[in-house]
């Protein structure tokens, strides 16, 4: 499941994405708290929590979490665990619907730019 959010703006609200080729899952919403308006205005020394929602369209036995920010057009990698079983339950029955919850610090020592973030989930086949 891969997917980007527009990031220059929300508190458990439903955002704005685009699906980036998701191959093993279908995302039906993402929620960005806080983002009470988009595009979501990260603030620097603050903790983001993000909720995606997706179907499974295969079975899912090991997730991945890799996470990047777009920055004047270069991609970045942010630093997350990458187990994203810690943040959903596994294994996952193809055609199950699923909650996928995670949180990312914006360090304070992050400079004051717009970017897109890339949020990827990948299965056990890296996709």
């Amino acid at each position: 499941v891969v997917l980007a959010v527009a990031t220059p703006n929300v508190i458990g609200n439903k955002v704005d994405f685009k699906d980036c080729g998701s191959e093993a899952g279908s995302v039906l919403s993402v929620d960005v708290e806080p983002c009470p308006q988009q595009p979501c205005q990260l603030r620097r020394g603050t903790t983001i929590n993000m909720t995606m929602q997706f179907t499974a369209k295969t079975a899912i036995t090991k997730g991945t979490t890799k996470v990047y920010g777009f920055i004047a057009g270069v991609k970045v990698p942010f630093p997350v665990p990458d187990d994203a079983c810690q943040n959903m339950t596994c294994p996952i029955a193809s055609g199950s619907t699923v909650s996928y919850r995670n949180s990312l610090v914006v360090k304070a020592e992050y400079p004051l730019v717009k970017l897109v973030c890339q949020w990827e989930v990948r299965d056990q086949d890296d996709k």
